[in-house]
């Protein structure tokens, strides 16, 4: 798992992830995933790149989506394939964690 962090115009935070979300992928990430979403406050996920997603996966992400909300913040994903598109709405996380298909329009999302 690799993870890449950006600055976007309009204090938006686009972090993009690659590979799979699962154990050994989760804790590679953890770290500066909660870092980055712990310092910002509006938060992009691009999961263009993620073709799996394991329950520890969705923990760190609803983890990093309530602390969000807590201080009036928001994460939003963008990118999600068919698989994690069917993991998320398998789980009842489409509200929590809502994907977007393009970076754009996750951005725009956020900046609301």
């Amino acid at each position: 798992m690799q993870i890449s962090v950006e600055r976007l115009p309009d204090a938006v935070t686009r972090v993009a992830l690659s590979g799979s979300l699962d154990i050994k992928g989760s804790a590679a990430v953890e770290l500066p995933f909660t870092t980055v979403t712990s310092n910002n406050e509006r938060v992009v996920v691009d999961v263009t790149q993620v073709d799996y997603v394991a329950s520890i996966g969705l923990r760190l992400l609803v983890g990093a989506a309530r602390t969000l909300s807590r201080r009036g913040g928001r994460l939003v994903l963008c990118g999600t394939s068919d698989n994690v598109a069917k993991v998320l709405a398998m789980s009842g996380l489409t509200q929590m964690l809502p994907s977007f298909p393009t970076l754009e329009q996750a951005v725009a999302a956020v900046s609301q």
